[in-house]
C-alpha cells in the first residue's frame, strides 16, 4: 500500500510539472486565513522543471558556430523567462508540437533537408523524468530554430567567404528571439514556420517548379538537376533584402537584363553589359548614391597596375594616345611625364579621363558605393548591346539607353522632366554629381531560372559559376567548391618597374576615328 501511494503520488508531481510554474504554484500555495497572516510558500517544485529546462537549452555542441551560440542564448532566455515547457501540456505533447514535427518532416517541400531537424519520437509519450522532459521539449524547439535560421539562408553562412569573394550576399536571418515568441504565440506554429521563408513572388513561383522537378513521393531518389538548379535559385532569394524597394533597379547579371521596378511592376527592361569571366560583375546590393552626368572616369586599380603602369615606364604612349591624366589621391593634378615611375608607384596616384563624347563611361554613370568599386555607366561602344553573351567589361554594367534610366530616377527624386535632365547631360557641369536624396537600391542579383508572369520557366547559362558552388555547398560537397581568386586582394604588379623602363617604347597604333574605349580596350585586350 505504501509503495502504490508513493507511485501515485510520483505520477501527480510529474504531472505538474509538465502544467508549468502557474499551475504547480496553484496547487502548493497555503490557504490564507482572514485573520491570520500566511507563512511564505516553500519554494515551488516547479523551480526543478524550470532549471532542467534552461539547463538543456544551455547545452552547446564544441564546433558550434556564433549563429549557434546566439540561438543557444535565446533559448536560455526564453526558457528563463516562460519557465515551463512549449511543446507539453496537461502531461500530453500538443496538437501544435505534431503539427510542427509534420512541417519539419516535409522540408524537402521548400528546398531543406529534413534530416538537418531532428526531433524526438513523438509517439514515445511525455518523459516522467523532469530532465528527459525537458531535453523533450528543448529537442524540439532547437529543431524549429534551426529550420527558421535555413529558411533565411543560413545553410551557407558567409558566401562571400565560402564561395566566392564576388558574393557579397549575407543570408536575412531573423533574430532567435523573434522566432522564439512567434512559435509561443503562434496557435498554428507549422505555419508559423513556412512563414519564415522569403516573400519574395519569384521565390514561390520557383517552388512550384521545383515541386515539380523532385522525384516522385515515397522514391528514395538523389535530386535531379533541373530540381538541383531550382534549389540553388531559390536559396539565393534567401539572400536577398526582404524590401527590394518601391523603385529599385533589378540587374540578372546571368540573363544580362537590367530591370526597374516600381511598386512591384517593371516599368523599364533593357539590356546590360557584365564583367568578363575573370573579371566579375559582383553580386550585392547597394543603395544608389548619385547619378553622375557627363562623368570623369578613374581606372580601376587593377588596369592602372597592370597595363597603364607599364606603358608609363616605357614612355606613357596610352597617355597620351587615349587622354589619361594622374592625380593625387586628392584630386591634385600631376604631371606623369616628370615623375621616375621606376621609383615611384602608381598606386600612390589615380589615373582618370576627362568626360567627353568618347569617354568610356559616355553621358551618364549611376553611383552606389561598395568596397566592389563597382557601377553602372553608359558607353561609346554600342555594338556590344548586339551580343547574346554579353560578358565583356571589366566589372562595371553597361546600360543600353542610360539616359531613360537617368530621367526616372531623377524624376522620382528631384522632380525633374526629361528636357531638364537632356540638357544638363548636354550642356551642364563636368563631372555633374547629383546626389540622390530618396532611397533607390541596386541589386546586382545572380538567379539561372526565372519563372515569369505567364508561368514559364526560363533557364540562363552559369557564366561564373556561383549556381555551381551554392549547390555543391547544399549538397553537402564543400571540399569541391572552388572558390576563385580573391578579387577584393591587393594588386600586385607582375612585372620589376625598372627592368620595363629599361625595355623598347611601345608603338602606338590605333584607328584616328576610334573612340577612346575601343582603343583601350584593343590595346589592353580588355574592356571597361
Amino acid at each position: 500500500m505504501l509503495i502504490l501511494k508513493r507511485d501515485i503520488f510520483y505520477a501527480l508531481a510529474v504531472s505538474l510539472l509538465a502544467l508549468g510554474p502557474a499551475a504547480v504554484q496553484a496547487e502548493v500555495a497555503p490557504v490564507a486565513s482572514p485573520s491570520i497572516t500566511p507563512q511564505s510558500p516553500a519554494q515551488p517544485q516547479s523551480n526543478s522543471i524550470t532549471d532542467a529546462l534552461v539547463e538543456a537549452a544551455g547545452k552547446l555542441n564544441p564546433q558550434a558556430t556564433d549563429i549557434e551560440k546566439s540561438e543557444r542564448d535565446a533559448l536560455v532566455a526564453f526558457y528563463q523567462k516562460r519557465g515551463s515547457p512549449l511543446w507539453i501540456a496537461n502531461a500530453a505533447i500538443t496538437d501544435g508540437a505534431r503539427a510542427l514535427a509534420r512541417e519539419l518532416s516535409s522540408a524537402m517541400a521548400y528546398g531543406l533537408d529534413p534530416k538537418a531537424f531532428i526531433v524526438p519520437d513523438l509517439a514515445s509519450g511525455v518523459p516522467s523524468d523532469p530532465k528527459l522532459l525537458a531535453e523533450f521539449d528543448v529537442t524540439i524547439t532547437r529543431a524549429a530554430l534551426a529550420y527558421a535560421r535555413h529558411a533565411r539562408g543560413g545553410r551557407i553562412a558567409s558566401p562571400a567567404q565560402m564561395l566566392n569573394s564576388n558574393l557579397d550576399r549575407k543570408p536575412q536571418l531573423i533574430a532567435p528571439a523573434i522566432v522564439l515568441d512567434t512559435l509561443a504565440q503562434s496557435t498554428e506554429p507549422d505555419a508559423a514556420l513556412r512563414g519564415f521563408h522569403p516573400k519574395h513572388p519569384q521565390f514561390e513561383r520557383l517552388r512550384q517548379a521545383y515541386l515539380k522537378a523532385l522525384p516522385a513521393e515515397g522514391a528514395a531518389k538523389p535530386l535531379n538537376a533541373a530540381a538541383k538548379k531550382l534549389r540553388a535559385n531559390m536559396e539565393m532569394w534567401r539572400w536577398m533584402w526582404d524590401d527590394l524597394g518601391p523603385l529599385h533597379v533589378f540587374n540578372n547579371i546571368p540573363e544580362f537584363m537590367q530591370y526597374v521596378y516600381m511598386d512591384g511592376h517593371v516599368i523599364r527592361s533593357e539590356k546590360i553589359v557584365v564583367g568578363m569571366l575573370d573579371k566579375q560583375s559582383s553580386i550585392f546590393s547597394r543603395p544608389l548614391k548619385y547619378v553622375v552626368l557627363r562623368p570623369k572616369w578613374r581606372v580601376p586599380e587593377s588596369i592602372m597596375v597592370r597595363e597603364v603602369w607599364p606603358s608609363l615606364l616605357r614612355g606613357g604612349g596610352l597617355m597620351r594616345q587615349y587622354g589619361l591624366e594622374v592625380e593625387t589621391k586628392s584630386g591634385e593634378p600631376r604631371n606623369w611625364r616628370t615623375i621616375d615611375w621606376a621609383k615611384d608607384d602608381i598606386r600612390n596616384y589615380n589615373v582618370t579621363q576627362a568626360p567627353g563624347p568618347n569617354s568610356s563611361l559616355g553621358y551618364v554613370k549611376f553611383s552606389f558605393p561598395s568596397q566592389h568599386t563597382i557601377f553602372m555607366h553608359d558607353t561609346p561602344d554600342k555594338w556590344m548591346f548586339k551580343s547574346t553573351r554579353r560578358t565583356l567589361s571589366h566589372g562595371c554594367l553597361r546600360v543600353q539607353k542610360p539616359m531613360q534610366l537617368a530621367e526616372i530616377i531623377l524624376r522620382e527624386d528631384k522632380g525633374w522632366d526629361a528636357a531638364k535632365v537632356a540638357m544638363m547631360s548636354r550642356a551642364g557641369p563636368l563631372n555633374n554629381e547629383i546626389a540622390i536624396d530618396k532611397t533607390i537600391p541596386i541589386h546586382l542579383a545572380y538567379f539561372t531560372a526565372w519563372v515569369d508572369d505567364d508561368g514559364r520557366l526560363k533557364a540562363f547559362s552559369d557564366i561564373y559559376g556561383h549556381e555551381k558552388r551554392v549547390t555543391q555547398a547544399l549538397d553537402g560537397a564543400w571540399a569541391k567548391i572552388n572558390k576563385g581568386r580573391d578579387h577584393l586582394a591587393p594588386v600586385q604588379p607582375n612585372f620589376n618597374p625598372a627592368t620595363v623602363a629599361q625595355s623598347k617604347p611601345a608603338a602606338s597604333a590605333g584607328r584616328k576615328d576610334a573612340s577612346v574605349s575601343e582603343m583601350i580596350n584593343n590595346a589592353m585586350g580588355i574592356s571597361f
